[in-house]
């Protein structure tokens, strides 16, 4: 061989190798559903609906809070508002797909859900109400302002839900309930208040910026008895201008609060944030922590982020000791800890990564995406180390890292939905997805169960098209609620990798029973059933031979993943 058959060779190898670990594309999911919620009988003038917040329990079921108007329908339930906008909670499973049960809740003038939360067979929601008095079944809150909070929960029995105690709070303003999240029997709302002082049960709070238009933080714990809840503690944050909570999450005794603030200072219980902004108004973000001892709740830590102008919260999530929030800024360039971010744009969307340490939390990574317009993150969800987050994009094109989406329309809003991986020091975009058609559409909502990624929001569009799905609406005049799904194809991709002849798992749906028939070669080892959530529900013995009989009675119907010897794979149980 001469020196250049060699040199050619050597380059071939070497071309070769690079390619072997250069990653691969990301495979961007398809729309896998789409359907309307809380669709309008007639086709008014004045019809409306809007998914405002979901969540799903540990069978998979998925479960959706917002507002409407007129009369709907949800599956076989029919809602009628009594005033111009009604709160409605509803349950959907998606082993039938269809809407098992649906309520409605408020008054004569106006009541706006804005936060959900599932534990067990207990169903929490949260938001403002406007009218004199609001009805949430056989409970009825007396309105003492303008806007008051409340906080209200509901029992699923199954095919039915019903409403079992609801709270109130407010002073002569507005305040309103933005956020919501639940650990056991503890239940955590969070928001802001405009009256001058607010009262929680035993809890009086002072806005310490009278009654000159100032918003101030609360955050508050209510206690689940059952068949009461009341209020056991409740702390503010902020200073003289708008402050206020957007989002919230709990683990364990930790609860994290985030959202922005207008003052130039602000106060969170020890902790003195700083607002970087040079005009009044201009808001900063906060992120904080508090220890939940009982009886009393105390700030732990407090962290801003944000540059000159306005920046917002959208979003919360907590994964052990990793706190992920999202939103949107406007400052020409926002500081997440050592981090600035370059704003391309009127608004960029943004979603960043702190650490709690205990006693202090520190931003690790943030990230951006956007284009020359609007752009805003209103949900997330982890899971292990996959970040998912929705939200809408105004611009012409948009990139979420490596991925550029298009606009149906410049002037108007289209639905997103993305990913990103959290390595540690960083987060990277691995896909990103949209929906919508001529006029705005936007995403309010996320949940990730076993391997589905829900997303709910509304649609103004005439015609809003998910991937080859297309949902129509009946008029112009309207928005109508949506809720559609993806499949994460990471999760695909690894079960696919590693068949090696088709396995099957049959019935599915299964009743009682299940087999598993495993194809030749594989290599016996022990089966575990989790649930919708993760959590291991089943275990079984490494199976002896070519197949192995799953025991399921007992499990409550939904979906479950199986792993072990051969792919993970998916089992609906009825």
């Amino acid at each position: 061989m001469n020196f250049f058959s060699s040199f050619f060779f050597v380059g071939l190898l070497v071309l070769l190798l690079l390619a072997l670990h250069m990653p691969a594309a990301a495979q961007v999911p398809a729309w896998q559903s789409a359907r309307a919620v809380a669709a309008a009988t007639a086709a008014a003038a004045n019809n409306y609906s809007e998914v405002r917040a979901t969540a799903v329990d540990a069978a998979g079921n998925v479960y959706l809070t917002g507002i409407f108007s007129n009369t709907v329908v949800l599956g076989g339930t029919t809602l009628t508002s009594l005033g111009s906008y009604d709160v409605f909670v509803a349950k959907f499973n998606p082993v039938s797909n269809q809407f098992v049960w649906a309520q409605r809740a408020g008054g004569t003038s106006y009541e706006y859900a804005t936060a959900l939360a599932v534990d067990g067979s207990s169903v929490y929601v949260a938001g403002y109400f406007g009218s004199s008095t609001a009805g949430f079944g056989l409970t009825t809150l007396t309105n003492a302002g303008f806007d008051d909070v409340f906080v209200a929960k509901l029992t699923d029995g199954g095919s039915t839900g019903s409403f079992v105690w609801a709270q109130r709070a407010g002073g002569p303003s507005n305040d309103d309930a933005n956020a919501l999240a639940v650990s056991g029997t503890s239940v955590y709302v969070a928001g802001a208040f405009g009256s001058s002082t607010l009262g929680f049960g035993p809890t009086t709070l002072t806005n310490i910026g009278g009654t000159s238009g100032a918003y101030d933080v609360f955050v508050a714990k209510l206690t689940d008895a059952g068949s009461t809840g009341s209020f056991v503690w409740a702390q503010r944050a902020g200073g003289t201008d708008y402050d206020g909570a957007s989002a919230l999450a709990v683990s364990g005794t930790s609860v994290y609060v985030a959202g922005e603030f207008g003052s130039a200072t602000a106060g969170f219980g020890a902790t003195t944030l700083a607002n970087v902004g040079t005009t009044v108004g201009n808001s900063d973000i906060f992120v904080a922590k508090l220890t939940d001892a009982g009886s009393t709740g105390s700030f732990a830590w407090a962290q801003r982020a944000g540059g000159t102008d306005y920046d917002g919260v959208g979003a919360l999530a907590v994964s052990g000791t990793s706190v992920y929030v999202a939103g949107g800024f406007r400052s020409p360039i926002a500081s997440f800890g050592t981090t600035a971010l370059t704003n391309t744009g009127a608004y960029d969307a943004y979603v960043a990564r702190l650490t709690d340490t205990g006693s202090m939390g520190s931003f690790n990574w943030a990230q951006r995406a956007g284009g020359t317009g609007y752009e805003f993150a209103k949900a997330l969800a982890v899971n292990g180390s996959s970040v998912y987050m929705v939200g809408y994009f105004r611009s012409p094109t948009a990139d979420f890292g490596p991925t550029m989406l298009t606009n149906t329309n410049t002037v108007s809003s289209d639905v997103f939905v993305s990913k990103l991986t959290d390595v540690g020091n960083a987060g990277n975009f691995v896909w990103a997805q949209r929906a919508g058609g001529a006029d705005y559409d936007e995403a309010n909502a996320l949940a990730v169960s076993g391997t589905s990624v829900y997303v709910a929001g509304f649609v103004q569009s005439l015609t809003a098209s998910f991937g080859s799905i297309t949902l129509p609406k009946p008029s112009s005049n309207n928005a109508l609620g949506f809720l559609a799904t993806l499949t994460d194809p990471t999760l695909t991709a690894t079960a696919a990798a590693r068949t090696l002849t088709p396995e099957q798992l049959f019935p599915n749906p299964a009743h009682g029973t299940a087999t598993l028939r495993l194809p030749a070669g594989t290599a016996p080892a022990p089966l575990t059933l989790t649930d919708a959530l993760g959590r291991a529900v089943r275990r079984y013995p490494a199976p002896d031979g070519p197949e192995a009989a799953l025991d399921l009675q007992g499990l409550p119907a939904g979906l479950y993943l199986l792993r072990g010897a051969g792919p993970v794979q998916r089992l609906a149980v009825e």
